[in-house]
């Protein structure tokens, strides 16, 4: 399984981003400050700027920074219809 931690700038918006537009479950919620969200063998850990243990690594930690990561989804097609159509 696979982990990755992600700084956002607003923490209940991406859960309901990622949970409503890519399907991810959410395990965890603590709002305004984390959250945990499982889809598949993937863990996305959501952080806001300054919140948690995380460190320095070479600059402050802010939104759209350090990390990447890719969701493989079946039927594209399929869930970006149903996402027009609301």
């Amino acid at each position: 399984m696979a982990s990755v931690r992600y700084i956002v700038a607003d923490i209940d918006k991406a859960v309901e981003f990622y949970r409503d537009n890519l399907e991810f479950k959410v395990e965890m919620h603590n709002p305004g400050k984390f959250a945990a969200l499982l889809r598949d063998d993937l863990t996305l850990y959501l952080s806001a700027p300054g919140a948690g243990s995380g460190g320095q690594a070479g600059g402050e930690p802010e939104p759209g920074g350090w990390n990447r990561f890719m969701v493989i989804t079946r039927g594209l097609d399929t869930l970006i219809d149903r996402k027009s159509v609301v």
